[in-house]
């Protein structure tokens, strides 16, 4: 299958580091990895952990990267097991029927972005606080729902697409603010907003961040859960 843009929590681990960020693109041979800051050289062997809709890929795969370039990488699988890769060719099918119908979260009559499709995980209303930063101190802000991948954050002075922020997150279900990078995917200016009737804002996609980061993640959606 070709690469389908797609975007779920990834991990990738070489050379003692380990990583926790998101993918862009994916096919049955390979992922589109996210990645801030130096990406492995090409040829370098890289571990996997996949976190799939539904439910992670139980085992860790490998990979080789391929393609380095500002930004992330991609991984070329190796030696992927057949009941891995069925399950990775049954997303990919997923998404294409979800594309070609309606795409997944987007609003009826409202025209289709590229966020809505590559969004592959239910996002979760949450007003939670939110502090972000570009270059200049953290302003204190609030989240308008979150998924796995990302989080919406309102503000009527969104910064533009691919812009880099970091975010400080006062997640559901207690514990101290966490702080993550991210890269602003969706933007919705004070203009569009009043027009669709929506909040202004911007959609931010977590990138390098770490295992502690993926488990109060994972617990502040389970807290979300509960509480609906």
């Amino acid at each position: 299958m070709d690469r389908t843009a797609i975007v779920f929590p990834i991990r990738f681990a070489f050379s003692g580091t380990a990583v926790q960020t998101t993918t862009r693109e994916l096919s049955s041979s390979g992922v589109l990895v996210r990645c801030l800051a130096s990406p492995p050289p090409s040829g370098t062997t890289v571990r996997l952990k996949l976190y799939l809709p539904g439910a992670p890929l139980e085992n860790e795969v490998s990979a080789i990267v391929r393609e380095p370039f500002a930004g992330g990488f991609w991984a070329e699988f190796v030696g992927l097991a057949n009941s891995e890769r069925a399950r990775i060719d049954e997303i990919l099918r997923r998404k294409l029927r979800g594309s070609e119908s309606k795409p997944i979260g987007a609003v009826s009559l409202q025209p289709a972005t590229p966020e809505d499709l590559r969004r592959t995980f239910p996002r979760y209303n949450a007003r939670f606080a939110v502090r972000f930063a570009t270059v200049q101190e953290f302003v204190l802000e609030y989240a308008a729902n979150i998924s796995a991948g990302g989080v919406f954050v309102t503000t009527n002075d969104p910064p533009p697409m691919e812009t880099v922020v970091r975010v400080m997150m006062e997640l559901p279900g207690g514990g101290p603010a966490v702080e993550a990078k991210a890269v602003v995917v969706h933007r919705v200016t004070p203009e569009q907003a009043k027009e669709r009737n929506t909040p202004a804002g911007v959609g931010v996609q977590f990138v390098d961040a770490d295992d502690r980061f993926r488990e109060r993640m994972d617990r502040a959606i389970e807290s979300i859960l509960k509480q609906e």
